[in-house]
């Protein structure tokens, strides 16, 4: 998309000072996607604030002229695509984010010679904000375990081979349950919790991400538009096929147990970003309902619970930063039986965002004004 800060009008007759330009600013819009966004701007690729006005005998200051503003979903970047620096990034719903300076209004500090306001290309690219960030290799079940999770949303696309999923698409969990969604008993391999079922209206943002692949990190497979959308994540919901994983059927291909599976996974995170490793991060052991799945559960999650677990595959795929996982579910996605996973990605959620109850707080300052 072109933007351009516009010429500003000079004027030196009477000393007088032009307007400067109008600035172009992008502005965050919550529930606002790209196609709203391509709509509104009509098909227009070529975005111009206005011209500051010519300063006159009757009036010596002139006025600037008036800003351009594009409405934009939260979370998106304003890249300038040839020198790929970032130039804003929008945070936070109608706050305003300069992206293009308009021109100075001719003046004496500048010989009453107006200045060019800025001319350039940008580029938009969205990175989503979801409380969870849900990852793993394709076929692992990612999308089995969010509509499980989320058994209200219909347009969940389940199928039976890799890369079900082709963009990523967010969906919100407000059933927080401790047991299975379809009310039979957590599986055995998962620590006993109470069967209290929340009702409050609480919600969890959750991004499906297609599957990655090994070199995600060095984009193979498009890797980086779909782990970018984890740098904003509040927690990593990380899920692997308890059987392992082989890409394809060419003798090229390697088989991936699951315990490589996670040191991979974790390989990608950390070389793509560092930090991701270190936010809290759950691992859902899935396809438990195959033969002898709950065995190798079991198996993986011994030896998970060491932190010195790098150790237990070959040294060229031991992470630099292993993951230290918060929790260890084995579920079985197909069949609903999804133990206490999303009680536990609530009370992680509840950990790092201490949530205040303001009519508490209000009462608890009368009684202290009181006393």
């Amino acid at each position: 998309m072109l933007l351009l800060g516009n010429i500003m009008i000079q004027s030196f007759r009477y000393n007088g000072i032009g307007g400067d330009g109008g600035d172009v600013y992008m502005v965050g819009r919550p529930n606002f996607n790209f196609r709203q966004m391509r709509k509104e701007l009509g098909g227009n690729k070529r975005i111009q604030a206005g011209n500051g006005e010519n300063a006159l005998y009757t009036k010596l200051v002139a006025k600037r002229g008036e800003d351009a503003e594009i409405h934009v979903p939260v979370g998106i970047e304003a890249i300038d695509p040839e020198t790929n620096i970032l130039i804003a990034r929008c945070k936070r719903a109608f706050h305003r984010y300069l992206i293009a300076r308009g021109g100075q209004g001719g003046c004496a500090d500048n010989h009453y010679q107006g200045r060019r306001g800025d001319r350039i290309m940008i580029e938009f690219h969205l990175k989503l904000r979801p409380n969870i960030g849900l990852i793993g290799f394709p076929n692992a079940g990612k999308s089995t375990l969010m509509k499980a999770l989320i058994p209200e949303k219909k347009t969940i696309k389940i199928a039976s081979y890799p890369f079900t999923t082709v963009k990523p698409q967010l969906c919100y969990i407000r059933r927080f349950n401790n047991g299975n969604n379809d009310g039979t008993q957590s599986s055995s391999l998962s620590d006993a919790h109470s069967t209290q079922d929340y009702t409050d209206e609480f919600s969890l943002s959750i991004a499906d991400l297609p599957g990655i692949i090994e070199g995600a990190s060095s984009n193979r497979g498009r890797g980086l538009s779909f782990l970018k959308h984890l740098d904003h994540s509040d927690m990593l919901l990380m899920v692997v096929d308890v059987t392992g994983f082989k890409l394809d059927a060419s003798p090229t291909e390697p088989f991936r147990s699951a315990l490589e599976t996670v040191a991979l996974l974790n390989i990608e995170l950390e070389r793509y970003n560092p930090y991701l490793t270190q936010k809290p991060t759950v691992l859902a052991i899935n396809k438990i309902d195959l033969p002898d799945g709950e065995e190798k559960a079991r198996r993986l999650v011994d030896v998970l619970r060491s932190t010195n677990w790098p150790e237990a595959v070959d040294k060229e795929l031991r992470p630099q930063r292993p993951l230290l996982f918060d929790a260890l579910i084995p579920v079985a996605a197909k069949e609903r039986r999804i133990a206490d996973l999303n009680s536990k990605l609530r009370s992680i959620y509840l950990t790092l965002h201490h949530l205040r109850d303001p009519f508490s707080e209000t009462c608890n300052n009368l009684n202290s004004k009181l006393v």
